[in-house]
């Protein structure tokens, strides 16, 4: 069908801003990536050690943040990220679902509260006087409320041991400023800071009962969802928690050598990677290419992502910072910060709290207000419905949905089937270069590589060697027995082949031009699932033709497999079948959704072989056993096949 050749979404009552989403652009003349603006190497210059301002950093809830380094931010794969993120559902868009940033994750990463009062009030107040009263002194230039950046690194960077208790207090607070300017709230003007933010700074312990973390995810969604948008250039928000975040669940981009989760005792556990010395980039790290990170994510296979890195191990060893308000972390709510509302959607994530994802409830749509041209608004009174949902956060805790059951290929095919309707399939376009390495992945994989390897050689020798009709004839017919010997142990049954008059030309590498066999309607079987590849380039023109050497066409269809999965849960053994199915078996088959058959060919690869035999040893090796008088085909015991060449 049409829809599955398009990158979607098909159904468009989800992603309705698709037409201003930067995706539907990647390909025009003319556009432009996004940057993400951190002050990353502001902030790593000034160490905080002082004792005294540590014990003030920790009465404000500012400790973990200020243990946790910046990162060098990888732009191409934060650019690559945003591509996906979609700001009607508050989530990144996967090939295999919905995934986004929690309030567990700016808790684990950061060390930030995200359980407390809301960051709101105003943003005009008396600056000369506030300042004077919690910095001590007043700073130069002032403009719009806004403050350099480098004047507070320059007047507070250097604090004597035995500084006295009101310049630790100023110098406290001059850090934490500098740290919401640089990194947590960075502002898109340049390397100012905003100065409503001080006054939530001036009691140490109000400080300490404020949800920041909260406050910084609706500053980041607010920003990815502005940057996700076309014709937008800039990102500015905290951008090394993205780029953790990323690392934590996604293969893609991700260095090793990160720290030992042991030594995190008195950090967040983002200082494993930030703070580690030894992190190697490989060949999955791509810094200035975003192409490679779009082809990664578009191909990416369900035992690439992690959904829940935060086991309850990895909780266990964490400071108690990490994890208080752990009780928030699935709640649907809103999140505050000043004029910013946004929606938290665990709901759409339920995988990365180890739970069963079904399909979510509609996300309302929240207006999003500027502070532009507001100088004076209140907005704690001006929000004020809105902070009264996130009073109620405890109110609203998100659990695994009663109608999934616990059958999880049952819950991942209606989900998936539903998914693959309402997203964006794709972000590039088919790949033009070709693959970097491949590595086979299980068994089955390795076997069919195998066989796609024996196949090339034997067509190659007949191209070269220019044989007899009879001699074509009996290495096509080898060539037969090899894979149907293959096919016959892995989960994949034959049922039609027609190749007769194909157009072999402009297949996808990036696996998305599927076609769909003629089905009657209704519910997809996570036990069944029909693809048909895309077909191989047409070969040059060769001296044989080989289409006078092939049967009669079976079938209408180009190509059908249809793969049959075991739901007993103990077995993973892949078995073999005991016939082809017939075309009218075929035609039964349920009606096929994609999304479903993308989770069950990921699941493929893993599946072993019976009776201890490597499926691999079943294919011919390099054209070893022709000839010489040898006996021909595998599994003669059981089908009578064998032959011998004379």
């Amino acid at each position: 069908m049409a829809d599955l050749e398009e990158a979607g979404p098909v159904d468009e009552s989800v992603l309705t801003e698709q037409h201003l989403h930067r995706s539907s652009f990647i390909t025009t003349e003319g556009y432009r990536g996004v940057q993400f603006v951190e002050h990353g190497r502001k902030l790593n210059q000034w160490d905080m050690d002082h004792p005294a301002v540590l014990d003030l950093l920790r009465q404000s809830g500012f400790y973990g943040i200020s243990r946790l380094r910046r990162l060098q931010l990888d732009q191409s794969l934060l650019g690559a990220l945003v591509e996906r993120w979609r700001r009607e559902t508050q989530t990144f868009h996967f090939r295999h679902g919905e995934m986004t940033i929690t309030l567990q994750d700016v808790a684990v990463i950061s060390g930030l509260r995200v359980d407390g009062a809301p960051v709101t009030g105003t943003t005009q107040h008396p600056w000369i006087e506030i300042c004077q009263e919690l910095l001590g002194v007043v700073p130069d230039g002032i403009r719009a409320g806004q403050i350099r950046l480098d004047w507070i690194y320059q007047h507070f960077h250097h604090i004597h041991l035995d500084a006295p208790a009101g310049l630790v207090a100023a110098t406290a607070r001059a850090y934490m400023l500098y740290q919401i300017g640089c990194s947590l709230f960075p502002n898109p003007t340049g390397y100012r800071v905003h100065l409503k933010w001080l006054p939530l700074l001036a009691d140490f312990d109000a400080c300490g009962g404020l949800a920041w973390g909260s406050a910084a995810l609706a500053y980041l969604y607010r920003a990815l969802g502005t940057a996700s948008l076309k014709d937008k250039v800039e990102c500015c928000c905290f951008a090394t928690l993205v780029q953790i975040w990323a690392w934590d669940h996604l293969h893609v981009g991700r260095p090793t050598g990160v720290g030992a989760i042991a030594d995190m005792a008195d950090c967040p556990l983002g200082c494993r990677w930030t703070n580690a010395g030894g992190l190697r980039f490989g060949a999955n790290v791509r810094t200035t290419d975003i192409e490679f990170y779009r082809d990664e994510l578009d191909q990416q296979r369900e035992t690439q992502i992690t959904w829940r890195p935060y086991t309850d191990a990895v909780l266990e060893v964490l400071p108690a910072f990490c994890v208080q308000g752990s009780e928030v972390w699935r709640s649907r709510t809103t999140l505050i910060c000043f004029h910013i509302v946004e929606l938290h959607v665990p709901d759409r994530v339920l995988r990365q709290f180890g739970l069963l994802q079904h399909i979510p409830i509609h996300v309302e749509t929240i207006r999003r207000f500027t502070s532009q041209g507001r100088p004076d608004e209140h907005w704690g009174h001006f929000h004020a419905a809105h902070i009264e949902r996130w009073g109620q956060r405890l109110q609203s805790i998100i659990d695994q949905h009663l109608i999934v059951g616990d059958d999880p290929v049952q819950a991942t095919s209606i989900y998936m089937e539903w998914y693959w309707q309402i997203t964006r399939r794709w972000i590039s376009r088919p790949v033009q270069r070709p693959p970097l390495t491949y590595q086979p992945r299980g068994q089955t994989e390795r076997a069919l590589v195998d066989a796609i390897r024996q196949t090339q050689y034997s067509i190659r020798s007949l191209v070269h060697d220019r044989p007899s009709y009879e001699a074509m004839i009996d290495v096509l017919t080898g060539i037969d027995i090899d894979l149907d010997s293959v096919l016959e142990y892995i989960p994949t049954i034959p049922v039609a082949t027609d190749i007769r008059g194909r157009d072999f030309g402009h297949a996808s590498t990036s696996g998305h031009h599927h076609r769909q066999t003629p089905t009657s309607a209704g519910s997809p079987s996570p036990s069944d699932v029909a693809d048909i590849p895309a077909a191989p380039e047409r070969f040059p023109t060769r001296p044989l033709d080989l289409d006078l050497l092939l049967p009669p066409p079976v079938s209408r269809d180009h190509f059908t497999f249809v793969y049959s999965r075991r739901h007993a849960a103990s077995s993973s053994q892949a078995r073999p079948t005991s016939r082809p199915a017939t075309i009218e078996e075929t035609q039964a088959i349920p009606e096929h959704r994609e999304g479903v058959m993308i989770a069950d060919l990921d699941a493929m690869a893993d599946i072993e072989a019976i009776d201890d035999i490597p499926i691999a040893d079943l294919v011919v090796e390099g054209g070893r056993r022709r000839g010489r008088g040898r006996a021909r085909g595998r599994g003669r015991g059981r089908r009578g096949r064998g032959r011998s060449r004379g």
